[in-house]
């Protein structure tokens, strides 16, 4: 029994207007639903709700654009895979190193390697520094 079940049969008790009604006051404590948070949801100003959705929304982001691969590559694995990409004229995906504030990773690039100089590939009109290179993986080609 919560508190304005017992404050209604304290009223029902006390009116002098009506009778008091054992069966009535049973029936509406049985029967009475209290709408628990769905009153106080109202009282949310539209910032609170504003900054809600936004978080939801980063919480989401994050799961999806979190690197892709499942753990960072050495740098000889990745070496391997640009020489093979090289050899072979195929096209890789490459997964930056480097993540925003939220630790998220906002891109990868995909597309065959023009090229290679010191510690640094091209692909495409990109250079990226092998360093900065979370993972690689060669693209399947679709003929």
């Amino acid at each position: 029994m919560d508190w304005s079940g017992v404050m209604l049969a304290v009223m029902l008790m006390s009116s002098n207007n009506y009778d008091y009604d054992p069966s009535l006051v049973q029936r509406f404590l049985s029967e009475y639903q209290d709408r628990g948070m769905l009153k106080w949801q109202g009282f949310y100003l539209s910032d609170h709700t504003a900054k809600l959705n936004q978080d939801q929304e980063q919480a989401k982001a994050r799961l999806q654009h979190q690197h892709l691969a499942s753990a960072q590559m050495s740098e000889t694995q990745i070496i391997q895979i640009i020489n093979q990409a090289v050899m072979k004229h195929l096209t890789v995906k490459v997964e930056p190193a480097i993540v925003n504030s939220d630790l998220i990773a906002n891109y990868c690039i995909q597309g065959k390697i023009m090229g290679c100089f010191q510690d640094y590939i091209m692909i495409g009109k990109q250079l990226i520094k092998i360093s900065d290179i979370y993972s690689i993986k060669i693209v399947e080609s679709k003929n």
